[in-house]
């Protein structure tokens, strides 16, 4: 069995799960999990139960806290291929309908995504898993009410700053809402933004749809406002969204860089670099980059220039160093100009909205061919 449907990933960024399982047990109480209306990060999924071989194992996610209208996801493990000539079925009243389980090749299981009804009330729901009419095992559905339609502008414990992301969601999971087509406008943004639905974000929310836009790089301080526009061009919803350029004493006013650095990039992965480094001409050069406090949406618009380069070197966040506790690092790989004369040749990083500036130099051995 390999248990790897998506289950959604936070825009907040919390990593949350919930998987209950039961094995031909009845009136078992279901694992404590997550509310199925959160946001799920698939990296932090747990391992889901070894069923037995030739007992049944039901695993469900997105079953507990689910709001009417939301996705159930069920799984049926420890049954043969050859039993699938009956009929696998799922019977609940959350359903409003009896659900048919599909054999799954790559899962080797029997699986399906069913939604709740948008008639639920809350409470609690038996669940009953049958093969061929034999009940083969139980759970239960935990319902809670529906959520009147919500529009977010995401931000943390502080202002955004200009040319940060800024995270928008619009969710509409309620009885009588309709229509797919929604659209935030903001003097704050460069230019509207269509929301979409995520079918990884949000897995078990059929009716949310998100984006991530950049502010403007320019923004002065003050509170802008976000209005979501509907399918036929009305307005929904309004949200203000304080926005601040960082100040002197802020930690990302001028950060805390190191660099730039260099490395070989034929060796590999970079390692913690040099301050020069020698190069044919025509050849090529990796750039490093370390601060440990970046500019806010600096990972998009980061670069290393050189008149020895043939284009300038965008300079992508390293994300494999998010959890070591290192300073986050930016890294490039740049092509030389051929032509160029024995020499040293200068390689500039500019950050923080241009309050710091940075030269290493290259140093080119010969001429290229």
């Amino acid at each position: 069995m390999n248990w790897s449907k998506p289950l959604g990933v936070a825009a907040a960024g919390l990593a949350l799960c919930g998987c209950a399982s039961s094995a031909g047990t009845t009136g078992a109480e279901p694992s404590a999990a997550v509310p199925a209306h959160h946001s799920v990060s698939t990296a932090s999924t747990p391992i889901a139960p070894v069923a037995k071989p030739g007992k049944p194992l039901l695993i469900l996610n997105g079953q507990l806290d689910a709001r009417p209208g939301q996705l159930v996801s069920l799984l049926l493990d420890g049954v043969g291929r050859a039993e699938g000539h009956d009929t696998v079925t799922a019977e609940s009243r959350a359903f409003g309908t009896a659900v048919r389980l599909r054999w799954d090749k790559g899962d080797h299981a029997y699986e399906a995504v069913a939604p709740l009804a948008m008639t639920d009330r809350p409470g609690w729901y038996p669940l009953s898993v049958a093969i061929a009419g034999r009940t083969v095992a139980t759970d239960r559905i935990q319902v809670v009410r529906s959520v009147r339609p919500s529009f977010t502008v995401g931000a943390d414990w502080r202002a955004p700053r200009p040319g940060e992301p800024v995270a928008l969601r619009f969710d509409d999971l309620y009885p009588g809402e309709r229509g797919t087509d929604f659209t935030v406008r903001s003097p704050a943004l460069p230019r509207p933004v269509r929301l979409v639905h995520d079918n990884v974000i949000d897995y078990y929310d059929p009716r949310a749809f998100s984006a991530v836009p950049t502010l403007k790089p320019g923004l002065a301080d003050g509170s802008y406002a976000f209005e979501l526009y509907g399918p036929n061009g009305h307005r929904i919803a309004e949200r203000h969204l304080k926005v601040r350029a960082a100040r002197p004493g802020d930690p990302d006013y001028l950060g805390k860089p190191h660099g730039p650095d260099f490395y070989d990039p034929s060796g590999g992965y970079p390692g913690e670099g040099r301050h020069e480094i020698r190069v044919r001409a025509g050849g090529r050069v990796g750039v490093i980059w370390h601060d440990a406090y970046p500019d806010p949406g600096e990972e998009t618009r980061l670069t290393a220039t050189s008149p020895a380069f043939v284009h300038a070197v965008h300079l992508g966040r390293d994300t494999s160093k998010g959890a070591d506790g290192d300073d986050p690092r930016y890294f490039g790989v740049g092509t030389l100009r051929t032509g160029l004369k024995p020499g040293r040749y200068p390689v500039t990083i500019v950050s923080h909205h241009g309050r710091v500036t940075r030269t290493a130099y290259v140093i080119v051995t010969s001429g290229g061919k």
